[in-house]
Protein backbone atom coordinates (compact mmCIF):
# COMPACT_ATOMS: atom_id res chain seq x y z
CA UNK A 1 0.00 0.00 0.00
CA UNK A 2 0.86 3.58 -1.02
CA UNK A 3 0.18 5.60 2.10
CA UNK A 4 1.56 9.51 2.92
CA UNK A 5 4.03 7.98 5.35
CA UNK A 6 5.54 6.02 2.75
CA UNK A 7 5.79 8.11 -0.02
CA UNK A 8 7.05 10.84 2.30
CA UNK A 9 9.83 8.59 3.66
CA UNK A 10 10.71 7.13 0.01
CA UNK A 11 11.04 10.62 -0.84
CA UNK A 12 14.25 11.01 1.07
CA UNK A 13 15.35 8.13 -0.64
CA UNK A 14 14.27 9.38 -3.80
CA UNK A 15 16.23 12.75 -3.38
CA UNK A 16 19.34 10.63 -2.23
CA UNK A 17 19.23 9.05 -5.86
CA UNK A 18 18.91 12.31 -7.59
CA UNK A 19 21.88 13.76 -6.26
CA UNK A 20 24.47 10.83 -5.76
CA UNK A 21 23.23 8.60 -8.72
CA UNK A 22 22.15 10.79 -11.00
CA UNK A 23 24.44 13.79 -10.15
CA UNK A 24 21.90 16.84 -10.17
CA UNK A 25 21.83 19.95 -9.14
CA UNK A 26 21.08 21.13 -5.69
CA UNK A 27 19.01 23.42 -6.95
CA UNK A 28 17.29 20.86 -9.11
CA UNK A 29 16.47 18.69 -6.26
CA UNK A 30 15.45 21.14 -4.18
CA UNK A 31 12.54 22.00 -6.79
CA UNK A 32 12.02 18.10 -6.99
CA UNK A 33 11.42 17.52 -3.39
CA UNK A 34 8.94 20.85 -3.14
CA UNK A 35 7.10 19.77 -6.36
CA UNK A 36 6.73 16.00 -4.38
CA UNK A 37 6.09 17.22 -0.46
CA UNK A 38 3.23 19.90 -2.04
CA UNK A 39 1.59 16.25 -4.04
CA UNK A 40 2.26 14.33 -0.84
CA UNK A 41 0.13 17.30 1.43
CA UNK A 42 -2.16 17.07 -1.22
CA UNK A 43 -3.40 13.81 -1.12
CA UNK A 44 -3.07 13.50 2.75
CA UNK A 45 -5.30 16.38 2.99
CA UNK A 46 -8.09 15.16 1.39
CA UNK A 47 -7.39 11.35 2.67
CA UNK A 48 -6.13 10.10 -0.75
CA UNK A 49 -4.55 7.03 -1.30
CA UNK A 50 -2.66 6.86 -4.39
CA UNK A 51 -2.16 3.26 -4.35
CA UNK A 52 -5.55 2.74 -6.08
CA UNK A 53 -5.97 4.58 -9.72
CA UNK A 54 -3.28 6.84 -9.56
CA UNK A 55 -3.86 8.49 -12.84
CA UNK A 56 -7.75 9.06 -11.50
CA UNK A 57 -5.80 10.57 -8.53
CA UNK A 58 -3.46 13.05 -10.95
CA UNK A 59 -6.23 14.19 -13.07
CA UNK A 60 -8.14 15.33 -9.68
CA UNK A 61 -4.97 17.19 -8.87
CA UNK A 62 -5.09 18.84 -12.10
CA UNK A 63 -8.11 19.95 -11.80
CA UNK A 64 -7.20 21.22 -7.70
CA UNK A 65 -3.95 22.87 -9.37
CA UNK A 66 -5.94 24.94 -12.12
CA UNK A 67 -9.78 26.10 -10.19
CA UNK A 68 -8.26 26.14 -6.64
CA UNK A 69 -4.87 27.32 -7.39
CA UNK A 70 -4.96 28.85 -10.50
CA UNK A 71 -1.80 27.78 -11.83
CA UNK A 72 -0.33 28.31 -15.37
CA UNK A 73 -0.43 24.73 -17.55
CA UNK A 74 3.56 25.37 -17.97
CA UNK A 75 3.52 25.44 -13.71
CA UNK A 76 1.52 22.78 -13.69
CA UNK A 77 2.85 20.52 -16.20
CA UNK A 78 6.42 20.75 -14.46
CA UNK A 79 4.64 19.38 -11.20
CA UNK A 80 3.37 16.82 -13.20
CA UNK A 81 6.30 15.76 -15.14
CA UNK A 82 7.96 15.60 -11.17
CA UNK A 83 5.75 14.11 -9.89
CA UNK A 84 5.57 11.11 -12.37
CA UNK A 85 9.25 10.85 -12.03
CA UNK A 86 8.82 9.93 -8.42
CA UNK A 87 5.95 7.97 -8.86
CA UNK A 88 8.11 5.72 -11.72
CA UNK A 89 11.23 5.75 -8.90
CA UNK A 90 8.22 3.78 -6.61
CA UNK A 91 6.89 1.46 -9.48
CA UNK A 92 3.47 3.06 -9.36
CA UNK A 93 2.54 2.65 -13.46
CA UNK A 94 0.70 5.86 -14.97
CA UNK A 95 -0.30 6.16 -18.07
CA UNK A 96 -1.71 10.03 -18.14
CA UNK A 97 -1.84 12.79 -20.42
CA UNK A 98 -0.60 16.28 -19.55
CA UNK A 99 -2.75 19.21 -20.19
CA UNK A 100 -2.38 21.14 -23.63
CA UNK A 101 -0.08 24.15 -23.22
CA UNK A 102 -1.12 26.48 -25.46
CA UNK A 103 1.27 29.51 -23.59
CA UNK A 104 4.11 28.39 -25.97
CA UNK A 105 2.50 29.89 -28.71
CA UNK A 106 2.26 33.28 -26.88
CA UNK A 107 4.60 36.23 -27.80
CA UNK A 108 7.61 36.39 -25.17
CA UNK A 109 6.92 40.00 -22.87
CA UNK A 110 10.24 42.36 -22.79
CA UNK A 111 11.31 45.66 -22.58
CA UNK A 112 12.85 47.73 -25.23
CA UNK A 113 16.24 48.95 -24.05
CA UNK A 114 14.72 52.34 -23.74
CA UNK A 115 11.70 51.33 -21.44
CA UNK A 116 14.46 49.32 -19.37
CA UNK A 117 16.24 52.87 -18.65
CA UNK A 118 12.66 53.81 -17.47
CA UNK A 119 12.37 51.66 -15.31
CA UNK A 120 16.18 52.20 -13.83
CA UNK A 121 15.70 56.22 -13.52
CA UNK A 122 13.04 55.30 -11.58
CA UNK A 123 14.88 53.82 -8.85
CA UNK A 124 16.46 56.25 -6.11
CA UNK A 125 19.68 56.78 -6.28
CA UNK A 126 20.86 55.91 -2.86
CA UNK A 127 18.26 52.61 -2.88
CA UNK A 128 21.70 51.63 -5.09
CA UNK A 129 21.14 47.88 -4.49
CA UNK A 130 17.99 47.81 -6.22
CA UNK A 131 19.34 49.64 -9.04
CA UNK A 132 22.53 47.41 -9.27
CA UNK A 133 20.08 44.42 -9.41
CA UNK A 134 17.74 45.66 -12.27
CA UNK A 135 20.72 46.36 -13.82
CA UNK A 136 22.34 43.38 -13.40
CA UNK A 137 19.52 40.82 -14.30
CA UNK A 138 18.89 43.09 -17.81
CA UNK A 139 22.72 43.14 -18.62
CA UNK A 140 23.67 39.87 -17.72
CA UNK A 141 20.23 37.66 -18.67
CA UNK A 142 21.16 35.63 -15.60
CA UNK A 143 17.95 33.85 -13.53
CA UNK A 144 16.63 35.30 -11.05
CA UNK A 145 18.36 31.95 -8.80
CA UNK A 146 21.26 32.64 -10.44
CA UNK A 147 21.64 36.77 -9.04
CA UNK A 148 20.86 35.50 -5.25
CA UNK A 149 23.52 32.62 -5.42
CA UNK A 150 26.30 35.09 -6.58
CA UNK A 151 28.96 35.32 -4.15
CA UNK A 152 31.33 38.14 -3.95
CA UNK A 153 33.99 35.84 -5.08
CA UNK A 154 32.22 34.66 -8.43
CA UNK A 155 33.61 38.01 -9.97
CA UNK A 156 36.74 40.01 -9.92
CA UNK A 157 35.66 43.12 -8.02
CA UNK A 158 39.16 44.86 -9.25
CA UNK A 159 39.24 44.33 -12.87
CA UNK A 160 39.73 46.77 -14.55
CA UNK A 161 38.52 45.20 -17.68
CA UNK A 162 35.61 46.54 -19.72
CA UNK A 163 33.92 43.21 -19.41
CA UNK A 164 33.97 41.81 -16.45
CA UNK A 165 33.45 37.88 -16.38
CA UNK A 166 30.75 36.52 -13.97
CA UNK A 167 30.89 32.59 -12.48
CA UNK A 168 27.62 31.21 -12.66
CA UNK A 169 28.00 27.79 -10.36
CA UNK A 170 25.01 24.99 -10.90
CA UNK A 171 22.89 26.98 -12.90
CA UNK A 172 19.40 25.56 -14.56
CA UNK A 173 20.33 21.73 -15.00
CA UNK A 174 23.62 21.91 -12.91
CA UNK A 175 26.03 23.58 -15.38
CA UNK A 176 28.46 26.23 -14.62
CA UNK A 177 29.37 28.95 -17.18
CA UNK A 178 30.31 32.54 -17.31
CA UNK A 179 28.51 35.32 -17.92
CA UNK A 180 29.68 38.75 -18.61
CA UNK A 181 29.48 42.43 -16.03
CA UNK A 182 30.04 45.56 -17.74
CA UNK A 183 32.92 47.90 -16.03
CA UNK A 184 29.98 50.41 -14.80
CA UNK A 185 27.98 48.58 -13.36
CA UNK A 186 30.95 47.28 -11.27
CA UNK A 187 31.38 50.39 -9.77
CA UNK A 188 28.45 50.90 -8.46
CA UNK A 189 28.80 47.14 -6.84
CA UNK A 190 32.09 48.20 -5.23
CA UNK A 191 30.00 50.61 -4.24
CA UNK A 192 26.93 49.03 -2.61
CA UNK A 193 29.78 46.74 -0.76
CA UNK A 194 32.07 49.38 0.48
CA UNK A 195 28.43 51.25 1.97
CA UNK A 196 27.67 47.80 3.79
CA UNK A 197 31.26 47.46 4.81
CA UNK A 198 31.18 51.07 6.63
CA UNK A 199 28.19 50.15 8.04
CA UNK A 200 28.87 46.66 9.52
CA UNK A 201 26.28 45.33 7.53
CA UNK A 202 27.86 43.52 4.72
CA UNK A 203 27.40 39.38 4.26
CA UNK A 204 30.40 37.10 4.51
CA UNK A 205 29.38 35.60 1.27
CA UNK A 206 26.17 36.40 -0.98
CA UNK A 207 26.92 39.42 -3.28
CA UNK A 208 22.81 40.85 -3.01
CA UNK A 209 21.92 40.70 1.31
CA UNK A 210 19.13 42.44 3.09
CA UNK A 211 19.68 44.57 5.95
CA UNK A 212 20.98 41.66 8.11
CA UNK A 213 23.51 40.88 6.12
CA UNK A 214 21.80 37.33 4.34
CA UNK A 215 21.60 36.56 1.18
CA UNK A 216 18.56 38.19 -0.91
CA UNK A 217 15.69 35.67 -1.45
CA UNK A 218 14.04 34.78 -5.02
CA UNK A 219 10.98 36.40 -3.39
CA UNK A 220 12.63 39.42 -2.44
CA UNK A 221 14.15 40.03 -5.57
CA UNK A 222 10.86 39.82 -7.21
CA UNK A 223 9.15 41.85 -5.10
CA UNK A 224 12.04 44.19 -5.77
CA UNK A 225 11.35 44.54 -9.53
CA UNK A 226 7.43 44.66 -9.37
CA UNK A 227 7.65 47.21 -6.85
CA UNK A 228 9.68 49.45 -9.67
CA UNK A 229 7.15 48.25 -12.26
CA UNK A 230 4.11 50.21 -10.26
CA UNK A 231 6.16 52.87 -9.63
CA UNK A 232 7.19 53.73 -12.93
CA UNK A 233 4.33 53.42 -14.59
CA UNK A 234 2.80 56.08 -11.98
CA UNK A 235 5.74 58.15 -12.71
CA UNK A 236 4.80 58.09 -16.72
CA UNK A 237 1.47 58.38 -16.02
CA UNK A 238 1.77 62.04 -14.37
CA UNK A 239 3.68 63.06 -17.55
CA UNK A 240 0.37 61.80 -19.78
CA UNK A 241 2.57 58.08 -20.97
CA UNK A 242 0.05 55.18 -20.04
CA UNK A 243 2.76 52.17 -19.86
CA UNK A 244 2.05 48.45 -18.43
CA UNK A 245 5.39 47.84 -16.60
CA UNK A 246 3.40 46.15 -13.91
CA UNK A 247 2.19 42.87 -16.23
CA UNK A 248 5.09 43.36 -18.71
CA UNK A 249 8.01 43.42 -15.66
CA UNK A 250 9.93 40.18 -13.49
CA UNK A 251 13.16 39.48 -13.36
CA UNK A 252 12.71 36.67 -16.17
CA UNK A 253 11.25 39.92 -18.16
CA UNK A 254 14.68 41.35 -17.82
CA UNK A 255 16.45 37.90 -19.27
CA UNK A 256 14.24 37.92 -21.65
CA UNK A 257 14.93 41.92 -22.71
CA UNK A 258 18.74 40.88 -22.42
CA UNK A 259 18.69 38.37 -25.43
CA UNK A 260 15.94 40.58 -27.66
CA UNK A 261 19.01 43.15 -27.32
CA UNK A 262 21.50 40.95 -28.11
CA UNK A 263 20.14 39.43 -30.89
CA UNK A 264 17.55 42.06 -32.18
CA UNK A 265 19.49 45.61 -31.29
CA UNK A 266 23.34 44.08 -30.90
CA UNK A 267 22.88 41.46 -34.34
CA UNK A 268 25.45 39.29 -31.61
CA UNK A 269 25.91 35.40 -33.12
CA UNK A 270 23.31 33.48 -31.70
CA UNK A 271 25.80 30.50 -30.52
CA UNK A 272 27.28 33.25 -28.12
CA UNK A 273 23.70 34.51 -26.91
CA UNK A 274 23.12 30.83 -26.16
CA UNK A 275 26.41 29.95 -24.57
CA UNK A 276 25.58 33.45 -22.42
CA UNK A 277 22.30 32.60 -21.09
CA UNK A 278 23.02 28.74 -20.48
CA UNK A 279 20.60 27.16 -23.55
CA UNK A 280 21.55 23.54 -23.84
CA UNK A 281 19.93 23.60 -27.08
CA UNK A 282 20.13 26.53 -29.81
CA UNK A 283 16.53 26.04 -30.54
CA UNK A 284 15.55 27.83 -27.56
CA UNK A 285 17.66 31.29 -28.06
CA UNK A 286 16.16 30.99 -31.72
CA UNK A 287 12.66 31.72 -30.22
CA UNK A 288 14.12 35.33 -29.25
CA UNK A 289 14.84 36.37 -32.56
CA UNK A 290 11.26 36.07 -34.15
CA UNK A 291 9.85 38.69 -31.87
CA UNK A 292 10.60 42.03 -32.90
CA UNK A 293 7.58 42.63 -35.44
CA UNK A 294 8.36 46.02 -34.95
CA UNK A 295 12.04 46.04 -36.14
CA UNK A 296 11.42 43.81 -39.24
CA UNK A 297 8.39 46.45 -40.13
CA UNK A 298 11.01 49.66 -39.89
CA UNK A 299 13.68 47.60 -41.79
CA UNK A 300 11.54 46.51 -44.29
CA UNK A 301 10.58 50.31 -44.82
CA UNK A 302 14.13 51.04 -45.24
CA UNK A 303 14.66 48.75 -48.50
CA UNK A 304 15.67 50.57 -51.13
CA UNK A 305 13.82 48.80 -54.00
Amino acid sequence: MVDVEYLQLQLNDYCDELEVLRNLSKVTIKNYRQTNDYFIRYLKENNIDIDHKPDFVLKKFIIYLKKDKDNSYSTINKYLQQIIQFLKYLDVNVNIQLPKDNSKNKKIKYLRPDEVSEVLKTIPKELIRDKIIVQTLYRTGLRVSELCNLKKHDLDVNSTEKAIAIYVYEGKGGKDRTVYIDNKTLKLINTMVYKRTIKNMDGEEYLFTNRNGNRLSERSIQKIVKKYAIATDRRLALEGRQTNFKDRLTPHTLRHSFTIFLLNYSNKPINEVQQLLGHSNISTTQIYSKVDDKRIKQSYENINW
